[in-house]
């Protein structure tokens, strides 16, 4: 199946980074995206919630752990953009506390714990129905 051309922003061509609306995480205009609503509690801070779809398993039953990271990426840039700043990963780690079987409803909090120069500090955690963490995330975002 071909896949629609997207009109090129005249920026894309110039290697200036921007946001769209075909993000696979939040963007309202991607077909096969999750379509994340975030919230913004306050400033330097996202959260996000989902019910994990079946086809992000890694082993059985178990959600893969590169699902999670890319939540837990997505939201610390989330926290970035409350801040009213639009960031790139620079270098991120992840630690995975306990499995979480697809189908679960999760929720994702970020938040940006400091800015240097250029560089956003952030971390983020998952948290299961119960409430209990999941997985923890620390991040770096470069200011574009």
């Amino acid at each position: 199946m071909r896949e629609e051309a997207r009109e090129t922003d005249p920026a894309d061509r110039t290697g200036e980074i921007s946001r769209d609306d075909h993000c696979f995480c939040c963007g309202k205009q991607n077909s096969r995206g999750l379509k994340l609503e975030y919230r913004y509690p306050e400033r330097g801070r996202a959260e996000t919630e989902c019910t994990i779809p079946d086809y992000f398993t890694g082993w059985r039953k178990i959600t893969h752990g590169g699902f999670l990271a890319m939540l837990m990426d997505e939201t610390m840039a989330h926290s970035c953009i409350s801040e009213a700043v639009n960031g790139v990963t620079v270098d991120i780690q992840i630690r995975y506390l306990k499995p979480v079987e697809v189908g679960q409803r999760i929720r994702v909090s970020g938040r940006v714990t400091r800015v240097k120069s250029r560089i956003m500090e952030t971390e983020a955690s998952i948290r299961d129905q119960s409430g209990q963490t999941v997985a923890t995330a620390s991040a770096r975002f470069l200011k574009m």
